[in-house]
């Protein structure tokens, strides 16, 4: 398909109106989507359409049991401001990005508000897996696999990005691997992402991989993250905002390409982190473990920290502060 199926109402509160796959006979069976995105895709190839705009009325929807296939931006696309959408066992492969807030039309604004996304897989991807804007609201995502494949030429890349006044969201063991971005000089991609604005996010057994710069990489406010776990981005954790990051794993960096530093926590200038009981751990001598811009603030405190001797522990710049307590 090359073109948008666009919905305008949906059920209730107390009516729930479910959309999923069955086959010929009634049974749930996954109902395969294909679009006509170039695979595999390159940059300048066909990137593909959207395939459910969901507009204002589209509320209380609950979409099971479909598979994407060569899709553009967004498998799923809010266009207007909706409410209750549920979105489980469902998967996609190569796609531009799988999940979109972004208005359309007629529509001034685009949001989301008790938003459920379970047991979802997205296996490559340009632009993203998910991205959240607008005021939305009351958001669980959880059980969600985002890995790009490491389809570069996009412009950043990002796995899960936050943006807008999106509010009061919790991602619980959703993993996202191999955003991949080396068009410019500063080679981006994020596994996840918070932009300012955003707040109150808590990541819950989250895994962040592979990423070209950040695996955390996050402007938002009032942000925790528990048991985290980041290896193999070349910033494991990017802290802009404020963050309290407890009983984290922090594995070998590495820097693919392009320009900065290779860090285990990188925090910018004027953020605020307290890092506790975390296992912060590799052996490659090129790793700074602690970067502190001037005026930002970093505290770890009963955290192992094992790397190569000749590598730097930390880096902090005039007017930055870092604190280690105990437990090293």
């Amino acid at each position: 398909m090359d073109r948008q199926i666009s919905i305008r109402n949906g059920g209730s509160a107390g009516g729930r109106i479910t959309i999923r796959g069955v086959d010929a006979s009634g049974r749930i069976a996954d109902a395969e989507i294909l679009g006509s995105r170039a695979a595999p895709w390159e940059p300048n190839a066909h990137p593909g359409s959207e395939v459910f705009r969901l507009r204002t009325g589209a509320d209380y929807l609950v979409f099971r049991n479909i598979s994407f296939r060569n899709t553009g931006d967004g498998s799923f696309r809010v266009a207007g401001r909706i409410r209750g959408l549920h979105i489980e066992d469902v998967s996609a492969q190569n796609v531009r990005r799988f999940f979109e807030v972004n208005p359309g039309g007629a529509e001034q604004s685009a949001s989301v508000d008790d938003l459920t996304i379970r047991r979802v897989s997205v296996r490559g991807y340009s632009k993203g897996a998910f991205r959240i804007r607008g005021d939305s609201s009351n958001i669980v995502i959880e059980d969600v696999l985002g890995d790009s494949e490491r389809q570069d030429g996009d412009n950043f890349a990002i796995g899960v990005a936050l943006e807008g006044t999106a509010h009061n969201i919790v991602l619980r063991r959703v993993t996202m691997m191999n955003s991949h971005d080396s068009r410019n000089e500063y080679w981006n991609g994020d596994g996840f992402t918070t932009e300012r604005g955003v707040r109150n996010v808590r990541f819950e057994e989250t895994i962040a991989s592979g990423s070209t710069d950040g695996g955390y990489d996050l402007k938002s406010s009032a942000t925790v993250l528990q048991r985290p776990v980041a290896y193999d981005n070349k910033r494991n954790y990017r802290i802009w905002g404020d963050a309290m990051i407890v009983d984290c794993v922090s594995h070998d960096p590495h820097k693919r390409g392009g320009s900065g530093l290779q860090d285990h926590f990188w925090i910018a200038k004027g953020a605020r982190a307290e890092v506790s009981g975390c296992e912060i751990e590799d052996f490659d001598e090129q790793t700074t473990v602690f970067e502190v811009e001037s005026g930002g603030s970093l505290i770890v405190q009963n955290s192992s920290i094992k790397t190569n001797p000749s590598g730097r522990l930390s880096l902090v710049r005039e007017g930055g502060h870092l604190q280690i307590t105990s437990g090293q």
